[in-house]
């Protein structure tokens, strides 16, 4: 309390201001890495409309990874460029591996800061690993002129354990950042994690984990990380020998300002979708739930998996990688070898 508090007194305010100022905040949603001008910039001649420019020929923050699959594919728009994926490590050892190696289901925020750096939308290491993120922008304007500026991002990382059916979500508050005068800290922000969508309609889901509810800018400053859990129980898939329950989860950002200001421009984020799903294929490793029948199968997303293969001497999978180059550059050899 006492640090939000002294966060509070440390930014210059408006609440002093004469009664007749008019106080309006320009609030924008864009995505991660977005070049905005400097306050001295905002305060030029054309600054605002820069700004106003940058927002309007920004892609859509609201789409699905470009490799999503499934009933959650024709959901929404899907991202047009690809995902970024774990890039391609050392694989060097002694002996060819025969199984493939085992994914990735853990995620912090720097790899995912890392990962989608200033142009990537979704990042992920594999279907059980993902991440995106947004940057809201807000312009503070005293009778119209600029008098300040504040931000903050916002990312959530999504993993999911091995043979388990709850996805955890994580997200970040950071780079949160005031200049000039503002009441940035007494801004308020919601957090919300939104299931819009379910194939079938009918899935009902447990949710848990520590969500903030709406809290002030100086307090996020603070906290800066929340998770939610969720959980899709079997019996509520699709007919047949899968039990498969597709679905949207969807961050949703929400801003209130001072009472004394106006806001205009973005005044809700529904941000990114990622596509999980669940099912309990008889051929999953945990198709019977170790005896618990409320945990027979697992999710993950609905990506299609991205493999990357060497064929280095010593790398994993080295035999498979050397066939599919032969194919590619030399398609008559492989009519007969392997036979």
């Amino acid at each position: 309390m006492a640090t939000a508090v002294a966060l509070l007194s440390a930014v210059p305010s408006m609440a002093q201001a004469d009664a007749s100022t008019d106080l309006e905040v320009e609030s924008y949603v864009l995505p991660i890495g977005s070049a905005t001008p400097s306050l001295e910039e905002l305060q030029s001649e054309d600054g605002m409309e820069r700004l106003r420019d940058i927002a309007r020929t920004a892609e859509p923050i609201a789409q699905l990874p470009h490799e999503t699959v499934g009933p959650a594919a024709s959901y929404a728009r899907r991202a047009t460029q690809p995902s970024r994926t774990t890039p391609v490590e050392s694989t060097a050892s002694p002996t060819p591996m025969i199984a493939a190696p085992e994914p990735v289901r853990t995620m912090t925020l720097d790899e995912c800061k890392k990962g989608l750096g200033t142009t990537k939308k979704f990042y992920f290491t594999s279907r059980f690993a993902a991440c995106s993120g947004a940057s809201f922008v807000q312009t503070w304007l005293v009778n119209g002129r600029p008098s300040g500026t504040s931000m903050f991002n916002v990312r959530v990382v999504g993993t999911i354990a091995k043979n388990s059916r709850t996805i955890n979500f994580k997200y970040y508050f950071t780079e949160m950042e005031s200049q000039g005068t503002t009441e940035a800290p007494v801004m308020k922000i919601g957090t919300k994690g939104k299931i819009p969508n379910s194939w079938p309609s009918t899935v009902r889901y447990t949710r848990g984990g520590s969500m903030p509810g709406t809290k002030t800018f100086a307090e996020l400053k603070v906290l800066r990380s929340f998770s939610e859990t969720v959980n899709a129980k079997p019996g509520q898939g699709s007919q047949g020998t899968t039990d498969l329950i597709a679905a949207i989860y969807q961050p949703s950002i929400t801003i209130t300002p001072p009472p004394n200001a106006k806001l205009t421009g973005d005044l809700k984020g529904d941000l990114f979708f990622l596509p999980p799903r669940w099912d309990a294929a008889k051929y999953l490793a945990n198709s019977t739930g170790g005896g618990n029948p409320d945990k027979r199968g697992a999710a993950s997303f609905a990506y299609i998996g991205m493999l990357n293969y060497s064929t280095k001497a010593g790398a994993k999978e080295r035999a498979v990688a050397q066939h599919i180059k032969t194919a590619f550059t030399k398609p008559q050899d492989t009519m007969t070898f392997p036979s």
